[in-house]
């Protein structure tokens, strides 16, 4: 369609111009013809422009002077009467910090299953700026029986006078005591030995301990004076089989903050010391004497989230002739998140002198002539992890692993001094020890309601000469909680449990040759419940529920526990 439009454009334009030429031809010749026409030519015309005016005015503002205006201040004269109203300041107030009332007074009592009475009682001087004194006095024991043993009758006896006198810039101290405890060698089956008539007099033991320690310690406000602590102690321990003992003991403690580097938030220099002598007689092995003395200089910095310290421990032993031992000490703790996760390793190492007190502590039927050496913690390599989880659960978990020279191990006696065979008495044996210990300890707190204690030990002894470390058990574990209900109720559980051990016994085969054996001694499960109920803050009453398993426990060969025990008592502040 619009080719068709095109054409015919064309077509037109063709027409219009052929028109035009035809009529310009039309025009010349018409002009040829006409000879005798006029014309009158004008010039062209030509266009012309004006010259432009610009206007020139520029606008300006006209340059007048201002005048600054003059004011005049005519003041006003007038007093004005302020009467100044003071009022009093009232001193701040801390809630919560009201002194509690003391009591001078304290008692305890009780009876319980066994035979068992039960009394302690407490005397203090109330809060004094100038000095404190007190005296405690305890008595427990127990005249029950066990099946098919020996009479296991015990008592506990104690009087304690303690106190303080605080000076300016030191305090005093100063403990007097006396102590009494009753044993019998109930270790045996009078039915095995029909033909011996022992009496309860004829398997008697008592260990009476008189004391005094002392201590002059410094409470300077300024931490780079120099800290001391100088204490002194006595003890005379006696039995009933005509064994003593003499112990004097000095100790001094030195430290002073030092500022060695300027990167450091806290330098010490310190020095511990003691010095222990020991007056020993027995029926055996007569009078002997024997002492230790201890030196250790140390040093110790903290800076960021670090603490190192490091020392030397030199051990003097003095018995039938002088040794010197020497002990590096060093120490690493870090702070790895603060609070929450603590990392700790070190090596260390001490001397120890064995007693009678130590012996008789640690085991009461013990024949008191027995050996009393020194052992050597040669080398203490440690380690590990401690903090807390939140603010309610605390923990440490640690390792060790040390060498032992004369580690003393109980056993029976085979030379019982009450009557052959009987084997009722414990000896001391010294081995060469190689000891690890594997410990983890949880502690849970909520606020002061509920408190409680998970811990968790395991041993392991390799050892030079003896086939078993007898009477150590591999696993201990213990639970220990208390809990108060509304002020009025106080709950206490406690669980022990304890792994198997063994026993050193004597056997002789058939060709009359003496070999050892191997005792097993039964793990238990210790189980303990108290609850005490409080009507006042004065008066209240208790309950003790022992062995809530009803267990023969044996802590030694052939000395079983009683079974289930229960104590029922009231206490009394005035």
């Amino acid at each position: 369609m619009s080719t068709m439009k095109n054409k015919i454009n064309h077509i037109n334009i063709s027409l219009f111009l052929l028109t035009c030429l035809l009529l310009s031809s039309v025009s010349l010749f018409s002009q040829e013809v006409n000879d005798n026409e006029e014309i009158t030519v004008v010039a062209p015309y030509q266009p012309t422009v004006s010259d432009a005016f610009k206007i020139n005015i520029s606008p300006r503002i006209p340059d007048e002077k201002l005048e600054k205006p003059k004011f005049n201040y005519e003041p006003i004269e007038k007093t004005l009467s302020l009467p100044a109203q003071l009022e009093p300041i009232v001193p701040a107030r801390i809630e919560g910090e009201s002194v509690s009332k003391l009591y001078k007074n304290y008692i305890r009592a009780g009876f319980g299953n066994y035979g068992t009475p039960y009394i302690e009682f407490f005397a203090n001087k109330l809060r004094s700026k100038k000095n404190a004194f007190g005296v405690h006095i305890k008595h427990i024991s127990h005249s029950g029986k066990i099946k098919d043993f020996a009479y296991p009758g015990n008592s506990h006896s104690s009087v304690d006078f303690y106190g303080k006198k605080f000076l300016k810039k030191h305090t005093f101290s100063a403990d007097v005591f006396v102590k009494r405890d009753g044993y019998h060698f109930y270790g045996y089956r009078p039915d095995d030995f029909p033909e011996l008539d022992l009496e309860k007099k004829d398997i008697k033991q008592n260990y009476t301990l008189f004391g005094v320690n002392t201590a002059f310690e410094s409470n300077y406000t300024r931490e780079q004076s120099l800290h001391h602590n100088i204490g002194f102690n006595y003890y005379y321990l006696f039995d009933r089989a005509e064994s003593t003992e003499h112990n004097i003991h000095f100790m001094l403690d030195l430290d002073k903050k030092m500022e060695f580097f300027s990167f450091s938030e806290m330098e010490k220099l310190g020095l511990n010391g003691d010095v222990n002598f020991y007056l020993n007689n027995d029926t055996i092995n007569g009078s002997f004497n024997s002492g230790l003395t201890t030196i250790a200089p140390y040093y110790s910095l903290q800076f960021d989230q670090y603490l190192f310290r490091v020392g030397v421990n030199t051990a003097i032993q003095s018995d039938s002739g002088v040794s010197v031992h020497v002990y590096p000490e060093l120490r690493l703790e870090v702070k790895v998140v603060e609070d929450y996760l603590i990392t700790y390793a070190g090596i260390d190492g001490r001397m120890e002198q064995n007693s009678l007190r130590s012996f008789s502590d640690e085991n009461p039927f013990i024949n008191s002539a027995l050996p009393k050496q020194f052992t050597n913690y040669k080398s203490r390599q440690f380690g590990g992890l401690k903090g807390r989880i939140t603010k309610y659960l605390d923990y440490n978990v640690s390792f060790m692993n040390s060498t032992i020279s004369d580690m003393p191990l109980f056993v029976n006696d085979t030379a019982s001094v009450i009557a052959p065979g009987l084997n009722n008495q414990f000896t001391v044996i010294y081995d060469r020890v190689k000891y690890t210990r594997l410990l983890a300890e949880f502690g849970f707190h909520y606020k002061s309601k509920f408190n409680a204690i998970l811990s968790g030990q395991y041993n392991n002894y390799f050892l030079d000469n003896e086939d078993k470390a007898w009477h150590k058990p591999g696993l201990e574990l213990k639970l220990a909680t208390e809990y108060t209900m509304q002020e009025k109720i106080l709950l206490r559980l406690e669980i022990l449990n304890r792994s198997s051990s063994y026993a050193k016994l004597y056997e002789t085969d058939a060709n009359d040759e003496i070999k050892v054996v191997a005792q097993k001694i039964k793990g238990f499960t210790d189980v303990n419940l108290g609850v005490e109920y409080r009507y006042n803050q004065a008066l209240s009453g208790f309950i003790s529920m022992n062995n809530l398993l009803s267990q023969r426990q044996y802590l030694w060969n052939n000395y079983p526990s009683y079974r289930f025990n229960v104590l029922l008592g009231v206490t009394y502040s005035f």
